[in-house]
């Protein structure tokens, strides 16, 4: 038999962990979870933006453009 694994979107996550962070009744586990995960999501953000903007850049250098 095949299985699946069927991950939600960091979108679909938000709003759930947004909820727990509000929670005055959340366990201190699953606060500290959504922050970590939170930090996660921020820290790959930030890489990603990094390697597009040195993406560009190469792209750039590559390809300079010619004045006319």
């Amino acid at each position: 038999m095949n299985t699946s694994k069927i991950f939600p979107t960091w979108e679909a996550l938000i709003g759930p962990m947004i909820a727990v962070l509000q929670n005055e009744n959340a366990s201190y586990t699953s606060q500290r979870t959504v922050r970590e995960n939170l930090v996660l999501l921020a820290k790959r953000a930030d890489d990603a933006n990094t390697e597009r903007v040195a993406q560009i850049a190469n792209y750039e250098t590559a390809h300079p453009e010619v004045d006319l």
